[in-house]
């Protein structure tokens, strides 16, 4: 009896204790799966971040390696084979090119039709100019609009001008973008190795100092280095920084010529020149003064110091009883774009307490030939303000007689192109016929500039041409010269 109570007491013992482990191995269990199910989820995290690092580095190495617009080489690749090609061409005494292409127009493009036709024009340029490309060359994109290219295994330099002129054919023809029919011209800086640079970083340099000096030439163009390039690539350089500071104004002159009435015998105009006399270049020319001042956007601020200056010039004058009627001012494109320019104008004769009617603002034929609808707009609003505008150089470029008949013109300057044979060539007497005809029907006024010599003078009068200025009346004199001896002697 006490044998059969122990055996059970042990089997009791023995089943609670085996209960006890069954729910040990069971809680386990529970654990085991909930670790399992962690670990493949974590697993599963790395495996996709594994993918997403894989993707990521894909696309660097894509971005690194390729312009993600055209897919050509990026400027790294360009590099290195540059580097690879001057290596192969110093070893085996062979010639080769850089060459940039900057692309004359995308701008506008861009501003009048946005950047998805832009984007979509420069993939259509990247594809022509691949086709110019031999297998041995490399064509990569630097910039917006810019391409560079390396050109290996050139036998000889001259080679160089027809590849370039190659590329400038090739974007010239006619872009379908988007249903619409678009037009490019480029400019093309070329330098040879190793004429022009012994290693990669120099030739870059000079092709690229080449490029400016074509897009100075005009539209359409290439342009070979050429050793005195540096020298002008540091005198822009000098005068560009020149200009950002203000001391820079204290070395400007203002000289005016007078402009003629020879009916009345009456100085009708005073025209404003605005000369540089830079300290270490000595006189720099209105025309490069004026186009670094655009380039680097100081023509605004230099052209309110002149305005103010002349409107000075003029009250100081009619003070001392030396009377003009006007003084004529030269605006630029970059002014008539700018926002403020009309209220700057009001505020300045405001203040200096003359008229509108006492300015003629001139503006260049050349100027006219883009933009047309902004300039239209512009000098609209100048004519309400009683701004007299002018053209000038007028006939020396290609402005279509429908825009002029757009424009509030009151007067047109003939070019001194023009004037310069005025007296032995018909076809300039032909122009100028045309020219008194369109002021007449205009109901506008013309004048005549370059005036040097008697036969110049009688040669207009004898065409209906009264308003002259030139060397022949006076050359151009500073304010402070302009006195009563000067206004007997003119």
């Amino acid at each position: 009896m006490i044998l059969e109570l122990g055996i059970i007491i042990i089997v009791i013992l023995l089943g609670c204790y085996l209960w006890h482990c069954f729910r040990r191995i069971e809680k386990l269990s529970k654990k085991c799966t909930i670790l399992n199910r962690q670990l493949q989820h974590q697993i599963k995290k790395h495996h996709e971040s594994l993918q997403e690092l894989m993707s990521l580095r894909e696309e660097f190495s894509s971005t690194i390696l390729s312009d993600p617009l055209t897919g050509l080489p990026s400027r790294k690749i360009f590099e290195d084979h540059l580097e690879l090609t001057v290596s192969q061409s110093l070893r085996h005494q062979l010639t080769c090119s850089v060459m940039f292409l900057d692309l004359d127009g995308l701008r506008i493009i861009n501003d009048a039709l946005g950047y998805e036709v832009g984007d979509a024009l420069l993939k259509e340029v990247a594809q022509r100019l691949r086709i110019c490309v031999r297998q041995v060359d490399t064509l990569s994109r630097f910039s917006g609009d810019e391409f560079v290219f390396i050109f290996s295994q050139i036998a000889k330099a001259e080679i160089a001008a027809y590849i370039a002129q190659r590329l400038l054919d090739a974007i010239t023809q006619p872009f379908l973008i988007q249903d619409q029919e678009l037009y490019l011209t480029g400019s093309v800086g070329i330098a040879v190795f190793p004429m022009d640079g012994k290693d990669g970083k120099t030739l870059v340099k000079n092709a690229d100092i080449a490029l400016s000096q074509a897009k100075l030439r005009g539209h359409n163009t290439y342009q070979f280095y050429q050793e005195e390039m540096q020298t002008l690539s540091r005198r822009e350089l000098i005068l560009s920084s020149s200009l950002h500071n203000e001391t820079s104004y204290q070395h400007f002159n203002i000289y005016y010529q007078p402009r003629i009435d020879l009916e009345t015998k009456k100085i009708v105009c005073m025209e404003a020149i605005l000369q540089w006399h830079h300290p270490d270049f000595g006189l720099v020319p209105f025309e490069e003064f004026s186009r670094l001042a655009e380039k680097n956007n100081n023509i605004v601020a230099i052209s309110e110091w002149l305005l103010r200056n002349v409107c000075h010039d003029l009250i100081k004058w009619r003070e001392h009883g030396l009377y003009t009627q006007t003084a004529s001012i030269q605006i630029s494109l970059k002014q008539l774009e700018n926002a403020h320019f009309i209220q700057k104008i009001s505020t300045i004769l405001r203040e200096m307490n003359l008229e509108a009617s006492d300015l003629i603002f001139e503006i260049t034929e050349s100027s006219l030939l883009t933009k047309i609808d902004l300039v239209e707009k512009m000098l609209h609003m100048l004519k309400r303000l009683g701004v007299q505008i002018a053209i000038n150089h007028f006939a020396a470029g290609h402005l279509p007689l429908q825009n002029v008949r757009r424009l509030p013109i009151d007067i047109f300057k003939i070019d001194r192109s023009l004037v310069y044979d005025i007296d032995t060539n018909p076809e300039g007497e032909m122009i100028i016929k045309m020219i008194v005809a369109l002021a007449e029907s205009l109901q506008s006024q013309i004048a005549a500039d370059g005036v040097e010599n008697s036969n110049q003078k009688n040669a207009l009068l004898a065409l209906g041409c009264t308003t002259m200025q030139g060397g022949l009346f006076s050359p151009p004199i500073l304010a402070k010269d302009f006195n009563e001896k000067v206004l007997e002697s003119i």
